[in-house]
């Protein structure tokens, strides 16, 4: 797999079988490798039908423990060479993390499903406060999901408005982690929206990488039955260590070793 894709979605609810269906339908053919899903809505009653009919890889669901249909978050694979080997949640069913593993590299994703405006300021800062313990990875990392906030009101919504946006408590949590924005890596500032509502756009959908990852591309795709797009982002491949355990490297030294050229011609 030379490069990576991953996609970020709050798909609105994925309770209604009808709907559920048409959405994994719509996404499985679709040419990317990873799917962070938001307020699914789920229950810990669905998580194992969901994932069978997700059927085309590993799929991972997570509910609030109350028990109801609030929030959820999913991360879907749609490749064979992936596999999901470590993760832990919140328990409000807002975080995902988990460790992905491709061939025998190892990437962490963050899925998160911010608190709306609704909540106070101080809430809101708490919960991008809470991130650190899910976020930080010795892996190359990615944090994406719906933000329900925007970096930079001017270029982020139309029209612009702070709304209380709680601004600080997440430029904290990616310059000590140091994550950069990849649509901004990419694209400078270009304005482009994620999600749209009667007469406001925002750029709620976002990624943010570690240094040791290179954003290729972000697009979005338009969705179905969600005012929120698909933002897809691909990046290549992950920059592998030189050294370390479980690394092996060819002894050219042997190579003028006489008991090694003595082997070599009996063959």
């Amino acid at each position: 797999m030379a490069n990576l894709r991953v996609a970020t979605l709050n798909c609105q609810g994925l309770g209604m079988a009808p709907h559920r269906r048409a959405l994994l339908d719509y996404l499985c053919p679709l040419d990317v490798h990873v799917y962070c899903l938001q307020e699914a809505h789920s229950t810990a009653a669905d998580e194992q039908n969901w994932i069978s009919e997700w059927g085309s890889t590993a799929a991972l669901f997570h509910s609030s423990i109350k028990g109801d249909r609030s929030n959820g978050v999913a991360i879907l694979l749609n490749h064979p060479d992936l596999a999901i080997t470590n993760w832990h949640g919140d328990h409000e069913g807002r975080v995902l993390a988990a460790d992905i593993s491709v061939h025998l590299e190892k990437f962490h994703v963050t899925n998160i499903y911010a608190p709306q405006c609704a909540y106070t300021v101080q809430q809101r800062s708490s919960f991008f406060d809470s991130l650190y313990c899910y976020t930080y990875s010795p892996h190359p990392t990615i944090l994406t999901g719906d933000f329900n906030m925007v970096d930079n009101p001017r270029i982020d919504r139309d029209p612009p408005t702070t709304k209380n946006d709680p601004t600080q408590a997440l430029h904290d949590l990616h310059t000590t982690l140091n994550l950069r924005d990849t649509f901004r890596s990419i694209h400078g500032n270009t304005r482009l929206f994620t999600r749209r509502q009667g007469q406001t756009q925002s750029r709620l959908d976002r990624f943010y990488a570690c240094g040791r990852i290179t954003p290729l591309s972000e697009n979005t795709i338009p969705s179905l039955m969600s005012d929120h797009d698909v933002v897809v982002l691909e990046i290549s491949s992950f920059a592998v260590s030189t050294h370390g355990k479980g690394r092996w490297k060819n002894n050219t030294a042997i190579y003028d070793d006489p008991s090694f050229k003595t082997h070599l011609n009996t063959k």
